[in-house]
């Protein structure tokens, strides 16, 4: 079932030859507010947090981001006015898990996306740190919600910045919840595995 939706979207984009589109990286599961409610309940673990925790999650993180991922989208359309862009956090498809979306996510951005857009909060959501750095390895042109151009020492420093940022998380958790990602020589995000 999983790889069949996952087929089934990419055949979608595929049938309107979408191309050049612009991406915008941003929460939508995870980020400052998950961040937050993680250390406001003292719940370190994602996977416990959503399970033992899903209406405030929900409500709290999810619903938040999603109208903030909206936003940055109608911002980036304003800005890109003739391409399409496209705003993950619309992608809703049943039976699919993050390792699910993950993979969704890398594959539309290496057959359809000709730019990236990193909107607020970006570097605190490991999807759009994922999204940055497969964007820096493939080339893509990347910038931020206010349309400045971003350099890769940027997008890297950016990254490498969010752990000095956080405090109050148990010693190594943020390693867990930011994996180091590094660019790839082969087209590739080194610390990820897609399929």
């Amino acid at each position: 079932m999983r790889t069949q939706a996952l087929e089934a979207a990419m055949q979608a984009l595929a049938a309107i030859d979408l191309c050049d589109a612009v991406y915008v990286a941003c929460p939508v599961s995870s980020g400052i507010r998950e961040l937050e409610l993680m250390r406001q309940l003292s719940r370190f673990d994602r996977n416990d947090l959503r399970r033992d925790y899903a209406d405030e999650w929900r409500l709290k993180v999810l619903e938040p981001n999603k109208a903030d991922a909206r936003a940055a989208a109608a911002d980036t359309r304003r800005r890109f006015a003739g391409r399409s862009v496209i705003d993950p956090s619309t992608f809703q498809l049943d039976g699919l898990d993050q390792h699910d979306y993950d993979e969704l996510c890398e594959r539309i951005i290496r057959r359809h996306v000709g730019t990236l857009v990193l909107a607020d909060g970006w570097r605190y959501s490991r999807g759009a740190r994922v999204e940055a750095v497969l964007a820096l390895t493939l080339g893509l042109p990347i910038e931020d919600s206010a349309g400045r151009k971003l350099t890769e020492q940027w997008v890297l420093g950016a990254l490498d910045s969010v752990h000095d940022t956080l405090h109050g998380f148990p010693p190594g958790l943020l390693g867990e919840l930011f994996p180091e990602l590094s660019l790839g020589t082969d087209h590739s995000v080194h610390g990820l595995q897609f399929q």
